[in-house]
C-alpha cells in the first residue's frame, strides 16, 4: 500500500497530459512498452515524458495491456500518438484533468508484479 501510494504521490509531480491504454494481439514482454515509447518519443519533439504500467488482461489473462501517462510540451492529437505507436490499438485516449485519480489508478498494481517505469527524453 505505501509502494503504490509513495509512486502515486511522485507522478503526481509531473504535468502528465495524457492517459491512453495500449493492446496488441502479440505477446507484451518486458521491452515491449518501452520500444513502443522509444518510437513515440523520437517521432516527435512534443514527447517529454511518459509513465507505463504493464497489466494482466481482463480479455486474455495471457497478455499484457499498458497505461501510459504522457508529458507533452503542447498539445498532441489521437492520431499524433497512434502514428508515434505505430501498430498498436490505442484505447483510452483522454486528456488528464484530475492528476490524483489518474496517478491512482495507474500505480493500482505496483508492487503486485508489474512492469512499470518512467521514460525520460534524453
Amino acid at each position: 500500500m505505501k509502494m503504490k501510494n509513495g509512486y502515486a504521490e511522485l507522478l503526481r509531480m509531473f504535468d502528465w497530459n495524457y492517459f491512453i491504454t495500449c493492446r496488441t494481439h502479440y505477446k507484451v514482454h518486458l521491452m515491449t512498452a518501452r520500444n513502443w515509447i522509444n518510437k513515440l518519443i523520437s517521432s516527435t519533439y512534443k514527447v517529454e515524458n511518459v509513465f507505463y504500467v504493464s497489466e494482466s488482461d481482463k480479455g486474455d489473462h495471457t497478455n499484457k495491456h499498458v497505461h501510459m501517462l504522457i508529458d507533452t510540451n503542447t498539445d498532441m492529437t489521437y492520431k499524433e500518438i497512434r502514428f508515434g505507436l505505430g501498430n498498436v490499438s490505442v484505447g483510452d485516449y483522454q486528456p488528464i484533468y484530475d492528476s490524483e485519480q489518474v496517478c491512482k489508478y495507474v500505480t493500482k498494481h505496483i508492487g503486485k508484479g508489474v512492469d512499470y517505469d518512467i521514460v525520460f527524453k534524453s
